[in-house]
């Protein structure tokens, strides 16, 4: 199986005279600065490769300002979208100064200076370097939130949030063809965002639209796996499509509605049944935890997506 590409580089044996210019050849074509120059660069960059999408994943420990003064090297053809985790930012970005809280979003235009200063403590950003050329909205649409902040605590914000983290955390579980199918919802996402920002929803193409909403249901469908009673005339009513449609949306990433919500509520018996801090409650109660109505049946879809039955998969665990 071929996988993706991916780095972890530290500045732990870098001389710290050294690390600004370590820094400077990782991040390329950006020119960064810092006005801290031993202790800014005290962490780590993790870098990886989604289809056509770039991530970094960066950590420090410590308050310093930093940003792009020059942007001579940098490549016009490029967005970079950061989420902030840990540390409130100020950032100057676009003609633009904006307070970033943890779990903010912002959009940059690399080819674009800017300025930042973040709080002591552990600053953690993801950052996702987008080709301006995939973006689903006209560059003059895009532009316009260059450097504003996106909220990502709650709606679809909390969404790309969400799928961004993720998609960071499992990067190295992904082979060639998943990378490529995450970089195509996560710039579906980020669309969707924009043009939720900019009320331009009409302005999407057909198939981001459709992901969007896919992105949607399968929240929705997430935090009810538990409901015996979610049925497709639920979650089809709850965002206002039909139900014809809803099996659609399914039938476009290639299973059904019913075998993914029965896919998913397995996961999460199998999850459960592997912890051993729930090595005492009875399977039949965390099959029910999970939707599954009847044992007989749940242990056979047990056995059959898994090889083996709930009872010998936590017996192998332990």
């Amino acid at each position: 199986m071929a996988v993706i590409m991916h780095t972890v580089l530290t500045t732990e044996d870098v001389a710290n005279a050294e690390r600004l210019e370590y820094l400077w050849e990782t991040l390329s074509p950006a020119e960064p600065y810092v006005e801290d120059r031993e202790s800014l660069l005290d962490g780590a960059i993790d870098v990886g490769v989604l289809g056509t999408v770039n991530l970094l994943r960066i950590v420090s420990r410590c308050a310093a300002r930093h940003g792009l003064r020059h942007s001579g090297r940098s490549d016009p053809e490029d967005y970079r979208l950061s989420l902030f985790m840990d540390t409130p930012t100020m950032l100057t970005h676009n003609e633009r100064q904006t307070e970033l809280a943890p779990g903010d979003m912002v959009l940059f235009d690399v080819s674009r200076p800017y300025d930042a200063w973040n709080h002591p403590g552990k600053a953690g950003l993801l950052h996702f370097v987008l080709p301006r050329k995939q973006m689903r909205l006209p560059p003059a649409s895009v532009d316009k939130l260059v450097g504003v902040r996106l909220s990502g605590r709650s709606g679809i914000g909390a969404l790309l949030h969400t799928f961004a983290a993720q998609a960071a955390r499992d990067l190295d579980t992904y082979d060639l063809t998943d990378g490529a199918h995450v970089s195509t919802v996560l710039l579906d996402l980020v669309g969707g965002v924009l043009a939720h920002h900019l009320d331009a929803a009409g302005q999407l193409p057909v198939e981001s639209r459709q992901q969007v909403m896919l992105q949607r249901v399968h929240q929705f469908i997430q935090h009810r796996l538990g409901d015996p009673d979610l049925t497709p005339a639920m979650v089809a009513e709850a965002h206002h499509i039909s139900i014809r449609t809803l099996h659609r949306l399914f039938e476009s990433s290639g299973c059904t509605l019913a075998e993914w919500i029965r896919t998913q509520r397995l996961e999460r018996c199998r999850r459960d049944l592997s912890d051993p801090l729930l090595g005492d409650q009875p399977i039949h109660a965390i099959a029910r935890r999970w939707g599954f109505t009847s044992h007989a049946h749940f242990t056979r879809a047990f056995r059959i997506a898994y090889g083996l039955s709930p009872q010998e998969h936590r017996h192998q665990r332990r």
